[in-house]
């Protein structure tokens, strides 16, 4: 890879959606969109219980209709958690620049392992603590396709993600609430040579409703504040941590049983992003997410899903290119917990 020229075609790609993006462009959108198809497909295999019986409304119910299975939030119990997750997807924009559209398919793989004590009693709730690691490999252009600005091919592009996170998480019935610390480092596979650094607070807060025994809608707040180090930035960015930024979302979730062992999810987000150190005017970004997955789960640790998205990004910012996305594929994820 020609690191000049794909500096260059980063900055001109881009102009500052993350040039995090000089090696990898869009590379920080790209995790970000990926660890929130995790955070939904958890909160559909582990925060709600599909494995629970509803008691006999009348004596000899489940012998006349079978045993109802109900949605409910399942606590953390294990001290120790591990996650294996693989997601292949066709996306329409890889660097999320209208002007200058690449598809490709990408290969997510996901490794993460966590320590989880026992949760303790604080203000009429359970609060569980966490700590842990998190890899990520993101691997493009399995089709060796090359890019005719620079004659490089898409796997030039692959990076990886390694996350340190600490957080809480306080549930009291059908209430949610957590507060958290991430370190993200982003790194060219080829050398991994480090790119992009944050630290990431992070809060939320979050409200189940149970509809019936096989459904139930949430809603979400989640804010965060990016405190980022891009490296040298290039002019006419200049300081590393032009990239700081503060996000506040609206998540809207809807989770369905279709049967005993397949879930379906449709999702919203709304995310809102403020630029706080931007040296070419103020910058503000609107990012609406539309998103369909449907889950088979295989066994109380593992299942399959396949998967639709589809984005839309406006800015205030004029030298900030917009642009839509869709991506489409399947993953599994396979977790265990002792």
């Amino acid at each position: 890879m020609k690191t000049k020229t794909l500096i260059a075609f980063g900055v001109c790609l881009l102009a500052g959606v993350g040039i995090a993006g000089a090696q990898t462009p869009g590379a920080i959108n790209q995790v970000e969109n990926v660890q929130l198809r995790q955070q939904l497909d958890q909160a559909a295999q582990q925060k709600f219980d599909a494995g629970a019986s509803v008691p006999e409304l009348y004596p000899g119910e489940d012998q006349d209709v079978g045993p109802q299975s109900v949605l409910r939030i399942k606590p953390r119990q294990p001290l120790f958690e591990a996650m294996a997750d693989a997601q292949y997807f066709y996306t329409d924009n890889m660097f999320l620049n209208d002007q200058n559209k690449i598809d490709t398919a990408v290969l997510v793989s996901t490794v993460e392992i966590a320590l989880t004590p026992k949760p303790f009693d604080l203000a009429g709730g359970k609060v569980a603590p966490r700590i842990g690691y998190r890899h990520q490999w993101f691997d493009y252009g399995f089709d060796e396709k090359t890019l005719p600005q620079t004659g490089t091919l898409l796997s030039d592009y692959d990076f990886n993600a390694q996350t340190c996170f600490a957080d809480l998480q306080w549930s009291q019935g059908n209430w949610i609430a957590q507060a958290g610390l991430d370190y993200n480092r982003l790194m060219s596979t080829s050398d991994y040579d480090q790119f992009y650094q944050e630290w990431l607070p992070h809060w939320g807060v979050q409200r189940v409703f149970p509809l019936n025994g096989k459904a139930a809608f949430s809603l979400g707040y989640e804010g965060n504040y990016h405190f980022s180090d891009s490296g040298s930035a290039p002019a006419p960015f200049n300081a590393s941590d032009f990239d700081d930024r503060t996000d506040q979302m609206l998540v809207a979730t809807y989770v369905q049983m279709l049967g005993k062992y397949a879930v379906i999810q449709p999702y919203y987000r709304f995310k809102y992003t403020h630029f706080t150190q931007y040296t070419m005017g103020s910058r503000n970004d609107c990012l609406n997410t539309f998103g369909l997955a449907l889950y088979w789960i295989l066994c109380p640790n593992c299942n399959v899903r396949a998967f639709v998205g589809y984005d839309i990004m406006n800015s205030d910012n004029g030298s900030v290119p917009r642009y839509h996305q869709f991506d489409a594929g399947g993953g599994v994820n396979v977790s265990l917990r002792f």
